[in-house]
């Protein structure tokens, strides 16, 4: 997670938030006036109050509440007939599935905008960057040092205020090896001076990263990163004070990690039952204002079309990521709306290239041409309406125009395959989270494809873990199912020969030294126009290598009760989608 995810499955966080779970027993839900909710089991489940938003608004909401540019915006849920209102609980099924299974709120995501604050942020409309802790930041004219200037009012929930100190912390937990902590590395924070030096383990501290005072945090960097500012936003700021005492190695399954996070976001953990829901109670303290909502409960394992029919009964109010199916359905139903948009890349088949068959590119270019994704996006993504066939896992304006397309074409897929000396009877492990009825029907007809080309195909659904375990941790796969791309060219770099699992998450292990010396070179280029031509390059060059082999890009829609105002999904930029909870609130 993650344009936020994913990942390709570039993160280990957006496979675990989209994978099916065990739904335990039921927390108490919230009812809202768009639909009343079921009545809160009175098993192991708390009874926590059940409300709707009063009438009087939030003491001093901004007028306007919203941006009129906005309206109309599928990635944004604006009620315009209906201000913000104070108070409420809203009942959702995205919880984070990493939270079952013995994970834990570092593995959760690298940036949570329920319990942490980071840095700066970009604005709802996933472009305008705006400050968070750091009011604000300036950088060298060489593009090696950036000084941030934080904030003097932000406190952790446990009343602690935050400092330079914790950033510090903060970006030496993520980035040392004994840590494990996802997205670390992924963050691209290992061009700060010293850092290689510290994950090697011969420097006890990051020499880039300097508390200059209480407030003041500077970074150095070894070269010019262009996308550093982008990486080092995703970042949650953790307590050092709570921390500090912690072996870097037992972070993951410190009680901190497992059950008691601290954060100093617009909400702070309240109950919380794992494997089965958590509730995120409104922070008094946050220092941009208590947020509209009392509480957001989140249940855990409730997935696919047991949330959908939740949504549908009233007994939760966001049921996250819906299928095409879901929303051709969903979207006739007056009480409910569908919040999203293109994703920010697409979905690509991971071939394993660590050995044979798919260490031949001659395989993988005859498993490309021999499918017609035309068709498929034609038969089951709502006649093209939901997605469209993608060349590339960079979308967006920087990417390349010249990238190489691998068209239907089944005779040269054939041919390519008796080139290959391949055997007819070698069949295929295909693995995929995806397990949906659609997604299923999907890579059915895939499959079928390649039957079609003498390819005998095994399809294997496991459940998230499952998955990473074999994909990442054992390389035990021909084939694997996942997303996203990327946005930002500079992202190239998660497919370098020096970021496979647990380092990185290059899942198909792609290796080339030219390309990321290109890719290197390009990340620290100043001119723009330079910059952009060395990314083409590269993108070009592993595209024609089929480091991924690029499927769709579908638009991803959520689907919540049209009440919950200011809900915002917008996935081009993951993946670190901005969702900003403490905005939303529930209309009349």
């Amino acid at each position: 997670m993650s344009q936020q995810k994913l990942v390709r499955v570039i993160a280990l966080i957006v496979i675990t938030l989209l994978v099916a779970g065990c739904v335990g027993a039921a927390p108490p839900t919230a009812n809202t006036e768009a639909a009343p909710a079921a009545e809160a089991p009175a098993a192991e489940a708390p009874a926590a109050e059940a409300t709707t938003a009063p009438a009087e608004e939030a003491a001093a909401p901004a007028e306007p509440w919203y941006n009129p540019d906005d309206l109309g915006e599928s990635w944004y849920n604006i009620c315009e007939a209906s201000p913000p209102q104070q108070g409420g609980t809203i009942t959702s099924s995205e919880a984070a599935s990493a939270l079952a299974g013995g994970a834990n709120w570092f593995s959760y995501a690298a940036k949570d905008q329920y319990l942490w604050s980071q840095l700066f942020d970009k604005d709802v409309d996933g472009e305008t960057i705006h400050p968070d802790l750091a009011t604000d930041w300036t950088a060298s004219d060489d593009g090696l040092v950036y000084t941030f200037n934080l904030r003097q009012d932000v406190k952790f929930s446990d009343g602690v205020q935050l400092t330079a100190n914790d950033v510090k912390w903060s970006v030496e937990a993520f980035l040392h090896p004994d840590s494990a902590i996802p997205f670390g590395r992924t963050l691209s924070l290992d061009a700060i001076k010293g850092a290689e030096e510290f994950i090697a383990g011969s420097a006890q501290e990051v020499e880039g990263v300097k508390a200059l005072d209480d407030f003041t945090v500077e970074f150095t960097l070894a070269h010019p990163q262009s996308n550093f500012l982008d990486k080092v936003r995703g970042l949650n700021i953790h307590p050092k004070h709570l921390l500090e005492g912690i072996a870097y190695k037992d972070l993951l399954t410190s009680e901190y990690a497992k059950t008691t996070p601290v954060g100093s976001g617009p909400f702070k953990l309240g109950e919380f039952v794992p494997e089965q829901y958590y509730i995120l109670e409104a922070n008094e303290n946050y220092y941009a204002g208590r947020p509209f909502l009392d509480q957001i409960i989140m249940r855990i394992g409730l997935t696919g079309a047991t949330k959908v029919a939740a949504l549908e009964a009233g007994e939760i109010q966001i049921a996250g990521t819906v299928t095409p199916d879901d929303y051709i359905r969903l979207k006739e139903n007056p009480n409910i709306a569908l919040v999203g948009g293109a994703l920010g890349g697409g979905l690509s088949v991971f071939p394993n290239l660590t050995r044979p068959p798919f260490d031949n590119l001659k395989v993988r270019e005859a498993f490309m041409h021999a499918l017609d994704r035309e068709a498929i996006v034609d038969a089951y993504y709502n006649g093209g309406e939901l997605a469209q066939v993608l060349h590339s896992d960079l979308v967006g304006p920087l990417a390349s125009p010249n990238i190489k397309k691998f068209e239907y074409d089944p005779e040269k897929a054939k041919a390519l395959l008796a080139e290959a000396g391949w055997d007819p009877d070698y069949e295929v492990q295909f693995l995929s989270y995806y397990q949906s009825d659609f997604d299923k029907r999907v890579q059915a007809a895939m499959q079928q494809y390649w039957a079609d080309a003498g390819i005998k195909v095994n399809l294997v659904y496991l459940d998230g873990p499952t998955w990473v375990q074999r994909v990442y941790a054992d390389l035990d796969f021909d084939l694997s199912y996942g997303c996203c791309g990327w946005t930002d060219p500079a992202a190239l770099s998660e497919v370098s020969c020096d970021t496979f699992y647990p380092a990185g998450y290059n899942v198909s292990h792609y290796c080339n030294p030219e390309f990321d010396e290109l890719v290197k070179t390009a990340t620290a280029e100043p001119d723009a126009t330079k910059r952009t031509a060395m990314f083409n390059q590269a993108e070009e060059m592993f595209v024609a290598d089929l480091g991924y082999m690029t499927m769709f890009w579908p638009l991803r829609y959520h689907a919540i009760s049209k009440n919950v105002c200011g809900y915002n999904n917008h996935q081009i930029s993951e993946p670190w989608t901005e969702m900003y909870p403490n905005k939303w609130y529930l209309g009349q």
